[in-house]
């Protein structure tokens, strides 16, 4: 089995070291991402459901009006 060079292991601990995560922080991190997910699905869905009408002639006068 071939070795990992010291450099790539010291840098693969200082990373873990570094990128982990209590329990509490996991569970904060989650309900973020959660929120998140909710509002871009959402948002979504509501962009997706939405129709365009057509202007009427006096609605295009009313907007092009100074």
């Amino acid at each position: 089995m071939k070795r990992v060079s010291p450099l790539l292991d010291e840098l693969r601990t200082w990373l873990r070291g570094r990128l982990s995560m209590t329990g509490e922080e996991k569970v904060w991190l989650l309900m973020i991402l959660v929120i998140i997910w909710v509002g871009l699905l959402g948002r979504y869905l509501h962009l997706k459901n939405q129709t365009a009408e057509p202007l009427t002639p006096a609605q295009v006068e009313q907007l092009l009006a100074p």
